[in-house]
C-alpha cells in the first residue's frame, strides 16, 4: 500500500523521535550509574542513621579516606567504562576486548575500591588465564560486581533481547564464576534493556525479569520486593529485609525496590538506594542505571550531571553506544 507524502512525512518524525528519546535513555542510564555511584561512594559501609546524620541536601560529598572528591565515582562506573569502550570498539560483545579493557584498568593502578573477586580474576587475566576460567567460584563470588557494571551491554543489546542471556554471561564469567551473580546482572540487564527500549512496564517489571533469568536466589529476593512494594513498605523497612550488602541476591532486589517504589522520580530512587547503607555505591549505581534507562537524562537533575565526574565523556560514549545498537536491531 502506498502512503501518501504526508504519511510518510509524518513517519519520519515519528521515527527522529522515537530515535531521540531511546538515545536519551541510553545516556540517561550511564550517567544514572555513575551519579548512583558518585552519591552512593562516601557512604559505603555505613548504616542508615549514619548516613541520615551527615546527607548533605541531596549533594555530592568528597571521601577522604578513600582519597576520592565530590562527585568522583568508583569502580563500579570505572568498570561499566570498560564494557562501554569494549563494544564500542568491537561492535559486539567481544569477551576478549573485554578481557583485555579489564586488564588495562586494573594495570591503571586507578582501582577506587575493587572488590576481592575482581582483583583474584584481574590477576588470573594478567597471567594469560583463559576469560572462561578466571572468575571467581564458590559462594563468596555471589557478589554484585557483574550487576554494578552490566548496564552497556543491556543498552547495546536493547533490540535483541534473545542474545541478552548470553552476553551478560560472557561478561560476568570472567570475574564472577558464579550462578547468582550471572543472574543478578542478567535481571539488570534485562531491566536496563526493556527501560531503554521504552516498553517497562513498572508493574509487571519484576515478573518478567523472574521469567527471564529463571529460578535463583535472586528471583526469590525480587518476588520477595515485589512483595513488600505492593503492601506499601516504605523504602528504609524495604531494604532493611532485602538486604543491602555486597551479596548481589540483595543489591539487585533493594536497586529494583528503590525503582518500582519512584519509577518516575530519578532523585527519590537513587536517594532511598543510598540511604539503605552498607553497599551505598553499588546500589544506587544499578538503581541510577534502571531509572535512567526508564527515564532519560532529561529528567535528571541537571545540578548532579555537571557535578559528576566525566559527565560529557560519558554521555558521548552512550550516544556512540546508541548508534551501534541500532545494528542489532
Amino acid at each position: 500500500m502506498q502512503r501518501a507524502p504526508t504519511q510518510i512525512l509524518r513517519l519520519a518524525q515519528n521515527d527522529i523521535v522515537m530515535n531521540d528519546s531511546v538515545r536519551d535513555r541510553f545516556i540517561g542510564s550511564i550517567l544514572g550509574l555513575a551519579i548512583g555511584d558518585a552519591l552512593g561512594m562516601p557512604f559505603e559501609g555505613w548504616y542508615p542513621d549514619q548516613i541520615r546524620q551527615h546527607w548533605d541536601n541531596n549533594a555530592f560529598l568528597p571521601s577522604p579516606p578513600r582519597g576520592l572528591g565530590s562527585g568522583q565515582y568508583t569502580d563500579d562506573t570505572l568498570m561499566a567504562i570498560c564494557h562501554l569502550k569494549s563494544l564500542i570498539d568491537s561492535g559486539k560483545m567481544e569477551p576478549e576486548d573485554t578481557a583485555q579493557k579489564f586488564i588495562e584498568w586494573y594495570n591503571s593502578g586507578n582501582l577506587r575500591g575493587i572488590g576481592k573477586s575482581t582483583a583474584i580474576s584481574m590477576q588470573r587475566l594478567k597471567k594469560g588465564c583463559p576469560w572462561q576460567e578466571s572468575g571467581a567460584v564458590g559462594e563468596f563470588a555471589a557478589g554484585n560486581g557483574g550487576a554494578m557494571r552490566i548496564a552497556p551491554v543491556g543498552l547495546f543489546l536493547c533490540n535483541d533481547i534473545p542474545s541478552l542471556k548470553e552476553a551478560v554471561h560472557q561478561a560476568v564469567v570472567m570475574t564472577h564464576n558464579n550462578t547468582e551473580a550471572i543472574a543478578g546482572a542478567a535481571a539488570v540487564a534485562y531491566l536496563v534493556a526493556r527501560a531503554a527500549k521504552g516498553d517497562l512496564d513498572p508493574d509487571t517489571a519484576i515478573s518478567e525479569t523472574r521469567k527471564f533469568i529463571g529460578h535463583s536466589a535472586v528471583s526469590k529476593n525480587l518476588a520477595k520486593a515485589e512483595t513488600l512494594f505492593r503492601e506499601g513498605t516504605r523504602p528504609e523497612e524495604a531494604l532493611d529485609i532485602l538486604g543491602t550488602s555486597g551479596y548481589v541476591v540483595e543489591t539487585v532486589a533493594s536497586a529494583v525496590f528503590c525503582f518500582l517504589n519512584t519509577p518516575q522520580d530519578f532523585k527519590s530512587t537513587v536517594v532511598h538506594a543510598v540511604l539503605g547503607g552498607v553497599d551505598t555505591d553499588t546500589t544506587a549505581a544499578v538503581a541510577g542505571a534502571i531509572s535512567g534507562a526508564f527515564n532519560g537524562a532529561d529528567r535528571i537533575p541537571p545540578d548532579w550531571i555537571s557535578g559528576r565526574e566525566d559527565s560529557e565523556a560519558l554521555a558521548s560514549m552512550a550516544d556512540r553506544l546508541f548508534e551501534l545498537s541500532k545494528k542489532t536491531s
